[in-house]
């Protein structure tokens, strides 16, 4: 079922302040919504991971949401389910731990393995798709083979390749935990896209980034993490660069975790955010969190104005984009910034039309080792051809990709550089 394109951002809207604390937003309970409405805010929630966390605001607001009893149900379920994958992630990790430890091998579990048992007051409300591990380069195979012996399986049942990494993807393919059927994947680095002038950032250098973790008990293990500081500048730079704000509002729940129960070192932050050229998007990503959940602990300083108004509202919308569009939006984002005929961008093109071996492999459902995987590009290029095409008519389509191009032109910066030139499966 289409929807015209005032109720979806209508429906934005109204999800975005049932997620809020700040004053002067109004929930459901003041604004009342279709039921097809509801059923589109129930859909963005699923799709962003949020009703978990829509399940607990729930019950903190009672009866001043008119919420249908069918969706309070499902969000019901949804946070119970949560807590269980919790308990099977905490078990993954504490393994994972364990066995790295025994190795010798320096890790750090990032963001999410941090946020959802020292950041939240319960697990179950910061919903976990996979847990990451960051690991020194040059001790990536020996990390993969220790947890594989260990009993974590490869999923597409074959052996690990020393020319996985060479096409400049920042992590091994996922393993999966035999005990537990959590998914882990090895990272080389935080950021699968590295532009010209983060080259030198300090969140580039894993083995320095891993020199400075530091260890947290979980359960009776210790578990290694990155630090405060750095905990929060992955946060900002992975949802304002790396997603162009498309990972959802959770991520502003989890900068507010962070700012609520860890110390930030603000001299360090913003010199960090500042070698990496990530400083406006910081600033973005911490305005529309002190914007959604009320004032933050934030030194800002005096170099840091308040920001634009559109801009704010502009990225606070993106958070709630259909992920079902992701990879059309990228297209024709592209496309949009196309006539700056940068480097980047001519290059960006290139690969979503021309991409590596692995991308037609999986479109075709081949291992990427068959002869016959180049037989299938004519296929994939007319279903990606068709698909930019009708995106470029699409009036939804459209108006997401104004926003984001009007949020990449005030970040400053040139569109990012795929390290590795990967298009996921779907063309």
């Amino acid at each position: 079922m289409r929807h015209d394109l005032r109720s979806i951002e209508r429906v934005r809207r109204v999800l975005l302040a049932m997620l809020g604390d700040a004053p002067r937003q109004d929930g459901p309970g003041q604004v009342p919504l279709q039921p097809g409405e509801w059923a589109m805010l129930d859909a963005m929630a699923r799709q962003h991971r949020l009703q978990p966390l829509l399940h607990g605001r729930l019950k903190a607001a009672g009866a001043a949401w008119q919420v249908p009893r069918d969706y309070a149900a499902a969000w019901e379920q949804a946070y119970r389910r949560s807590a269980i994958e919790a308990l099977a992630a905490k078990g993954a990790l504490i393994r994972v731990g364990r066995i790295l430890d025994l190795a010798g091998i320096a890790y750090a579990a990032l963001k999410g393995a941090w946020l959802a048992w020292h950041g939240y007051a319960n697990p179950a409300l910061r919903p976990m798709r996979d847990l990451d591990i960051l690991v020194a380069p040059d001790r990536l195979e020996e990390a993969y083979r220790a947890l594989v012996a260990h009993g974590f399986e490869e999923l597409d049942g074959g052996p690990y390749s020393a020319d996985t990494l060479a096409l400049g993807r920042k992590h091994l393919p996922a393993l999966r935990d035999r005990a537990t059927a959590i998914h882990v994947e090895l990272h080389s680095r935080l950021f699968e896209h590295v532009g010209p002038a983060m080259t030198d950032a300090f969140l580039l250098r894993s083995d320095d980034l891993l020199a400075s973790r530091v260890r947290l008990p979980l359960e009776q293990a210790a578990i290694a993490y990155l630090p405060a500081c750095e905990t929060l500048l992955h946060l900002a730079v992975h949802s304002a660069y790396e997603h162009r704000f498309d990972n959802g509002p959770q991520v502003l729940h989890d900068v507010a975790a962070v700012l609520a129960r860890q110390t930030i070192d603000w001299q360090r932050f913003w010199m960090l955010a500042a070698e990496g050229g990530w400083t406006r998007g910081c600033q973005l990503v911490l305005r529309l969190t002190e914007r959604m959940l009320g004032p933050q602990p934030v030194a800002w300083g005096s170099g840091h104005a308040a920001l634009p108004q559109d801009i704010l509202d502009k990225a606070a919308l993106l958070l709630l984009q259909d992920t079902a569009l992701r990879r059309d939006l990228d297209v024709q984002l592209q496309l949009e910034n196309l006539g700056a005929l940068s480097r980047a961008n001519i290059g960006q093109i290139f690969t979503r039309f021309f991409p590596g071996r692995h991308v037609i492999a999986a479109y075709a459902g081949l291992s990427p080792d068959r002869r016959s995987v180049w037989l299938h590009y004519p296929a994939w290029l007319a279903t990606r051809l068709a698909r930019t095409v009708q995106g470029s008519f699409d009036q939804r389509q459209r108006g997401e990709v104004v926003r984001a191009r009007d949020i990449e032109r005030w970040l400053g910066a040139a569109p990012m550089v795929p390290g590795d030139g990967i298009e996921p499966p779907t063309p």
